[in-house]
């Protein structure tokens, strides 16, 4: 019993010498922003690949995602009405340093969703004098919207200083990025 409780002890002694888990001082090196792509509104009806942002500062993350209507810049022009689905997630966290370059990310959001109708018939044209869009108007179906409590986990692999590779899964969205953090470079 003696030799199981010293060797227990030196056990401790040594991970605690060695290891520094959940360094929180890492974060204070950090300011990213980035791109996220992946399905937005999962496990409901609207689900649907949607892009988005994302931006870490000194350690607090914030994710947006969002898939607008189908249909809504189509340049066909028809008398017809598309039912098409709006679908947005936002979700904030705090990176947990599990390693130097692995990150966890427990986080909390809102997810809302919406059904409604694209009218083909209708056009618009939106832009300035070297660019143009066209679209066609969108109206929600009234009562159709939907609002959820996100929550989920993510992870950020950071293989460089100046750059971070997130993932998350949450209960109404799985997506993915690509960060780039500005005070990165003036570490070289």
């Amino acid at each position: 019993m003696k030799k199981t409780l010293i060797i227990v002890a030196l056990l401790t002694m040594a991970f605690s010498a060695n290891a520094q888990w959940f360094d929180f001082s890492s974060n204070m090196k950090r300011f990213e922003f980035g791109f996220t792509v992946g399905q937005v509104g999962s496990t409901t009806d609207y689900a649907g690949i949607g892009v988005g942002a994302n931006l870490v500062a000194f350690g607090v993350q914030i994710d947006f995602l969002h898939k607008g209507p189908e249909h809504q810049y189509d340049n066909h022009v028809e008398s017809k009405l598309y039912n098409d689905h709006v679908a947005w997630v936002i979700n904030g966290g705090y990176q947990i340093p599990v390693l130097n370059w692995l990150k966890v990310v427990p986080m909390a959001g809102y997810c809302q969703t919406n059904d409604g109708i694209t009218d083909a018939s209708t056009i618009n044209i939106s832009g300035g004098e070297y660019s143009a869009s066209f679209y066609h108007d969108y109206d929600v179906i009234p009562g159709s919207r939907k609002h959820y409590f996100n929550y989920g986990c993510g992870i950020a692999l950071q293989p460089l200083s100046w750059m971070s590779i997130n993932a998350a899964y949450t209960k109404y969205a799985i997506y993915g990025g690509l960060s780039i953090n500005i005070i990165g470079f003036n570490d070289k």
